[in-house]
């Protein structure tokens, strides 16, 4: 049995409704292993004590998107590069997802901050780099393929040693690895369209003055992305041992 820790960094406002069924992070990457009989997906907060997290006996984490800034000096952030380096060290594999990209890259001495471009939102073409099309997080993918992406911030100079796997016209660090056992995706593998329009129907006010697009025309038109499952059981499949 595989066992996969997944770190829920989502610090949720008072606009979500708490009783909402899409309020649920863990659910929104256990549903595509629907088929699955040998693994399990376990949550904990990112907030939570990281001893306590620690104590988990993990095959493989995952470090979910959230709102945060990985470059601030939320203590959260510091606990998670303190988590990271950990599981580093003790050889277990990690995937950051947005946020948990930003994270991995900060933790693993990169640099993170704001995109210049501006905000990345709604489907995404990637195209993987040769290092992109020999890893196994992309087995079965083609060279150029769409995601989800929603997201402001971003890894703006790789960790010593890592790899680029993936990049996009907006942005260069789509994913990359740390020697094959560390792998970040700035795109979202776990949400679809509808989880995102829940996810960015409280923010919309705020950000249509802010974007160069037509915000609301980007949500209405998101595709599902398949991708995004495949990856997701790429790393389940190919790299949790």
């Amino acid at each position: 049995m595989k066992n996969v820790l997944l770190v829920d960094a989502v610090a949720w406002s008072n606009a979500y409704a708490a009783e909402h069924p899409l309020k649920n992070v863990a659910r929104w990457f256990v549903r595509w292993f629907g088929d699955f009989n040998n693994f399990t997906l376990a949550r904990v907060s990112a907030e939570d004590d990281p001893a306590a997290i620690l104590r988990h006996q993990t095959h493989g984490v995952i470090v979910s998107g959230s709102p945060r800034d990985a470059w601030s000096d939320d203590p959260v952030n510091a606990r998670l590069c303190e988590l990271i380096a950990a599981w580093r060290d003790r050889g277990v594999p990690v995937l950051g997802v947005c946020y948990g990209h930003q994270i991995l890259g900060r933790a693993l001495g990169g640099r993170v901050g704001r995109h210049p471009a501006g905000l990345a939102l709604g489907n995404t073409t990637v195209e993987l780099t040769p290092a992109g099309r020999e890893c196994a997080l992309f087995a079965g993918l083609p060279d150029r393929f769409e995601v989800l992406s929603s997201h402001a911030d971003a890894v703006l100079q790789m960790p010593p040693g890592g790899g680029l796997l993936a990049r996009s016209g907006h942005t260069e660090n789509e994913a990359f690895h740390w020697n094959h056992q560390l792998f970040g995706v700035q795109f979202h593998p776990e949400t679809d369209p509808e989880v995102l329009r829940f996810l960015w129907q409280p923010r919309r006010e705020m950000w249509r003055s802010r974007v160069s697009f037509d915000l609301d025309a980007t949500l209405a038109a998101l595709r599902p992305t398949p991708a995004g499952a495949a990856i997701l059981h790429n790393f389940v499949q190919r790299i949790v041992p």
